[in-house]
C-alpha cells in the first residue's frame, strides 16, 4: 500500500513517525517488545513536545462549532451522559457535569481537525492500520472512568496538565473488536504500574490491560489516539470469501444426514478444502485483492476539489505541486498499464506515464516540468491537471497552520 504524507506546521507532526510517537524508545525496540505484547510508557521532561498538536483552547473552540454529541463522564459519580450541542439545557447541563468533576469527551475528531487527521493518517502509513482520536478533558481531582480494558490499543498523547495513572502488569483478555469489559471486572487486581503522565509525555496501552486514571491538583487534557487493527482473521476470511466464489465445491450442499454421525467424514472435507485454498500462488492474488480493498476503509480528503472545479486556473511549468495529504492508495502495473486504487475507484493510466506518476506521488513538492518519463511539455500539463482532477496532487502543497482559538 502506497501513502501520500505533507508537513504540517507543528513541530511533532513535521517529523511524526512511529519513531518519533515513541522517542526516545527505539522504534526496534516497540515492535519487538510493546506492540500487542507489554505497555509502555515515555517520560519526557519535554513539556513542549506535542506544542501547536492541540489545546486547551483548541478543545474549546471544538466545542462552540457545535460536534453533533460531546460526552460526560465521572466515575467518582457513577454518571456518564451524552449531550446533543444544539440543545440549550443539554450544553447547560455539559457544563455543570465539568464543574462538578466530570470529565468532557469529544470522540472522532480526527474527523474535522486537519491536524488530528494528519496525525492519523501518518501512523497509518507504517502500521497499516487506520487510526481515530478521542479527546478528554478532566478537571482538578476529576476522575472519568472506573478501571477497565479497551478492545483495541491505544497511545496516548499528554497535551496539557498531568494525570495519574495504573495499568495491570498482565494482561486480563486479548478481545475482539465486538467484546468489552464486563462490569464485575471493573476494578484492578495485582500488581500495578503506578505513574504520573507529565505533558508531553506518553503512554502506550495494548487492548486487554486494565487501567484507571485520574487528575490530581492539575487538569489534563489527553488524546487517546486508538489504532483500528485489521487482524489475521480478517485476511483468512478474504481468503474463504474468494475461493468460494471461484470454486464450486465449496459452494455445494453438505451431504445428507451431517447432523448425525462422527464427526471424522466432514472435518476431512473441511481439512482438504482449506489444503486447497492454502496453495500460495492462490493466496498471494487474494493478498493483493485483500490490499486493494482495504484503501476503501481509509478516509477520502476532497477539501479543495470543489472550489477548483468552480475556480479552475490555468498550469504552467513552473507551477508547484505535490501529492494530496494523507492520501492512501494503490498502485500497480499490469501489462501497459498502471492502475491505482483510490478510495472506491481505479483509475488507469497508460504505462508511458508510470515514471511520472511514480515521481508525482513520492516528492513532497516540484514543479510540472520536473516530471521525468518521455513526455512532451504539454503532456506534463494534461498529466498534472488529470492528477489535479483526480484529487491525487494539490497545488502549492504547504504546511497546515493549526486554526487559531
Amino acid at each position: 500500500m502506497k501513502w501520500v504524507r505533507l508537513s504540517m506546521s507543528c513541530n511533532f507532526l513535521d517529523t511524526l513517525s512511529l519513531a518519533g510517537l515513541v522517542a526516545p524508545t527505539p522504534a526496534a525496540a516497540f515492535w519487538a517488545d510493546h506492540w500487542e505484547r507489554h505497555p509502555l510508557v515515555v517520560h519526557r521532561r519535554t513539556p513542549d513536545f506535542y506544542d501547536g498538536l492541540y489545546s486547551l483552547d483548541d478543545f474549546d473552540a471544538a466545542l462552540t462549532r457545535a460536534p453533533a454529541y460531546v460526552k460526560t463522564a465521572d466515575a467518582a459519580a457513577g454518571k456518564g451522559s451524552t449531550h446533543k450541542s444544539d440543545s440549550a439545557q443539554a450544553l447547560e447541563t455539559l457544563l455543570a457535569d465539568m464543574r462538578a468533576g466530570g470529565t468532557l469527551i469529544l470522540d472522532a475528531l480526527h474527523r474535522v481537525d486537519p491536524r488530528l487527521a494528519r496525525l492519523c493518517s501518518t501512523l497509518a502509513h507504517e502500521f497499516g492500520h487506520t487510526f481515530q482520536t478521542n479527546l478528554y478533558l478532566t478537571p482538578p481531582h476529576g476522575k472519568g472512568f472506573a478501571a477497565h480494558w479497551d478492545n483495541h490499543d491505544v497511545f496516548i498523547l499528554q497535551v496539557v496538565g498531568s494525570k495519574h495513572w495504573k495499568i495491570e502488569t498482565t494482561r486480563r483478555a486479548f478481545p475482539t473488536r465486538d467484546e468489552n469489559i464486563a462490569a464485575a471486572d471493573r476494578e484492578l487486581r495485582g500488581e500495578l504500574m503506578e505513574f504520573t503522565l507529565e505533558q508531553g509525555d506518553l503512554i502506550y496501552i495494548p487492548r486487554g490491560f486494565v487501567h484507571a486514571a485520574e487528575c490530581g491538583a492539575d487538569a489534563s487534557l489527553h488524546i487517546t489516539l486508538g489504532v483500528n487493527p485489521v487482524i489475521l482473521a480478517d485476511l483468512l476470511h478474504a481468503a474463504i470469501k474468494a475461493a468460494t466464489l471461484g470454486r464450486e465445491p465449496l459452494r455445494a450442499a453438505l451431504p445428507p444426514g451431517f447432523m448425525q454421525g462422527g464427526p471424522a467424514t466432514l472435518a476431512a472435507q473441511a481439512a482438504a478444502a482449506l489444503r486447497e485454498i492454502a496453495d500460495p500462488a492462490f493466496l498471494a492474488g487474494v493478498v493483493d485483492q485483500f490490499r486493494d480493498e482495504r484503501v476503501r476503509a481509509f478516509p477520502l480528503d476532497i477539501s479543495g476539489q470543489v472550489a477548483a472545479f468552480f475556480r479552475p486556473r490555468p498550469l504552467a511549468l513552473a507551477d508547484i505541486v505535490g501529492p494530496r495529504p494523507g492520501t492512501a492508495l494503490r498502485m500497480r502495473t499490469e501489462g501497459d498499464a498502471v492502475r491505482i486504487h483510490l478510495g472506491a475507484r481505479t483509475i488507469l493510466f497508460p504505462g508511458l506515464f508510470a515514471p511520472a506518476l511514480a515521481y508525482a506521488l513520492d516528492t513532497p513538492s516540484f514543479p510540472i516540468a520536473a516530471l521525468p518519463g518521455a513526455l512532451e511539455d504539454e503532456e506534463r500539463i494534461v498529466f498534472v491537471e488529470r492528477l489535479l482532477e483526480e484529487g491525487l496532487l494539490v497545488r502549492d502543497p504547504r504546511p497546515i497552520t493549526p486554526a487559531a482559538a
